[in-house]
């Protein structure tokens, strides 16, 4: 029994100190008052993610407008004056795209297209 006991108790500190070695977390930001865009993808955490993005849009008006996580895919929209758009996440690039192009659509007058598109894996 003592032998089981340690046995077990070894396998659980294995599994609980195991992680993956890495996990995908990116991030969209957007200013919509100057059409600037920044992403990041492949990022170990949602935080390092975000800074990324913002760093890369560049303005001060910048905000993260979508968090992707492990395994999905995230899609941003815009009108051409950039002031109407729509993002979102779903499993795959293009169920990604279509919703952001449909949020896009039914929130703003105008022709929406793909601006960003991409996944983590």
């Amino acid at each position: 029994m003592r032998r089981s006991f340690g046995a077990i108790m070894a396998l659980i500190g294995l599994t609980a100190g195991t992680a993956p070695a890495f996990a995908d977390f990116g991030a969209i930001a957007y200013d919509q008052h100057n059409c600037a865009f920044g992403r990041s993808w492949h990022y170990d955490n949602p935080e390092r993610a975000r800074s990324v993005a913002l760093g890369e849009c560049g303005h001060p008006g910048c905000r993260v407008v979508l968090e992707v996580g492990p395994g999905q895919c995230g899609a941003i929209a815009v009108t051409p004056n950039c002031h109407g758009y729509g993002w979102a996440t779903r499993p795959s690039r293009e169920a990604a795209q279509l919703s952001a192009m449909e949020q896009c659509q039914h929130y703003n007058a105008g022709q929406c297209n793909p601006r960003i598109v991409d996944c983590n894996r």
